[in-house]
Formats: structure tokens, C-alpha cells, sequence
């Protein structure tokens, strides 16, 4: 039976159409994909796993309100706490409302700012099957070195960092939500990034385990 994956994307920075060429390196005939800008179309059934890198902004306004309200939120953290595989990326680790329930039971980190796109390596700092295989790269593209500030005493592990003139921020964490696991990756911003050979295996490994 193929798995079935539901796949958020879209906002006023990250448009799909970036996003997209993924899919076909990260998924084959075995999985049965939804792939949507509307995070309503969660509604619609129950999902083995769940990748996003939708911003909870969806425009530029900000202050604005986030497009996960209070029913879908409690319909995912149940759906991750009953086994739900979770992998969140790049934008959708961004931009929750303080104490949101996503923010502290998922991504368990604050998002705090970027600067300008520049060089930017992933270095992986610890032993894990999602990293397995993968060693020290520097993506093609400049992209966005997120600044991210874990939540203290957050249950979380960090498996990999990201390098650049910047300094060094978390990359890469994992932790469990009841029945569920979570990989949160930080990068990345451009279809080249996204799908360069190093970084399509760090997901394909995170999808495999999740």
C-alpha cells in the first residue's frame, strides 16, 4: 500500500513553483502525494506523513494573522501524536505567534531573523541515519542563513549546523511528539538549493525515518 504524504507549500516569499522539482527526488510510485498551497485540503483525509515549507505568514503584512488557527492545529498535533511522520522546512519554522502550540510541541525553536543570502554549509555535528552518508557541503546557490534560538530545556536533538560569514546556527534537529517524529531542517530557499544532491538525500533520509 503506497504511503500517503501531504505536501504544504506557498507563501509570498517561497512560491511553489520553487518548490515543486523536488518532489520528484524525493518521491516515486510508492507514495501518494498531495501536494497544495491550501493547508485546508488537510481536511480531506489522514496522511502518513506531512512535509511542509509554508510560512504561517502567507503575505508580506506583518503583523498578520497565521493561516494555522486553533481547529487546524489541534487536527495536526493530533494527527503527530497518533504517528503522523513530520518533516518542516525552511519557512514553516518561522513566524508562529508566541507559545503557539506548533511552535513549542513541533519545532521546539524561535525563529529570530536572516541576513542577506550568502554562502552557507551544512555541517553535520552529530551520528544519525538521517545524516548518514552525508558529509560537510556548501550549497551551489547563496541562501538564507536563518537565526534560530532553541526553546530551553526543549527535548530536541541537534544532528547538523549550518556555516557561514554569519556564524553558526542549528541546521538540523529531531525529537518525538507522542507517537510521532519530527525532523525540522532549516534550509533551503532556491530550487537549486532544494534540490541538490546532498540536501535531496538529508530529506529523503528524514522521510525514511520520520
Amino acid at each position: 500500500m503506497s504511503k500517503k504524504v501531504f505536501v504544504l507549500v506557498h507563501d509570498y516569499w517561497h512560491h511553489d513553483d520553487s518548490i515543486k522539482p523536488m518532489m520528484d527526488y524525493l518521491f516515486n510510485a510508492d507514495y501518494e502525494v498531495t501536494f497544495t498551497k491550501n493547508p485546508n485540503d488537510y481536511f480531506n483525509g489522514q496522511f502518513d506523513l506531512f512535509l511542509s515549507f509554508k510560512d504561517p505568514i502567507e503575505n508580506d503584512q506583518i503583523p498578520t494573522p497565521i493561516w494555522c488557527d486553533e481547529k487546524w492545529t489541534e487536527k495536526f498535533l493530533n494527527d503527530v501524536q497518533n504517528g503522523m511522520g513530520t518533516i518542516m522546512l525552511h519557512a514553516s519554522l518561522t513566524d508562529y505567534t508566541e507559545n503557539h502550540a506548533i511552535l513549542t510541541n513541533v519545532i521546539r525553536s524561535n525563529f529570530i531573523t536572516h541576513p542577506e543570502q550568502c554562502p552557507l554549509t551544512v555541517k553535520p555535528i552529530a551520528e544519525h541515519p538521517i545524516i548518514e552518508g552525508i558529509g560537510k557541503f556548501t550549497f551551489p546557490d547563496f541562501d538564507e542563513h536563518y537565526v534560530m534560538e532553541m526553546i530551553p530545556n526543549a527535548d530536541t536533538t541537534i544532528l547538523a549546523e549550518t556555516v557561514s560569514k554569519n556564524g553558526v546556527q542549528p541546521a538540523v534537529w529531531i525529537h518525538t511528539y507522542g507517537k510521532g517524529k519530527i525532523c525540522c531542517i532549516v534550509p533551503a530557499h532556491t530550487t537549486q538549493n532544494l534540490t541538490c544532491e546532498p540536501f535531496v538525500k538529508l530529506v529523503k533520509n528524514a522521510i525514511d525515518w520520520v
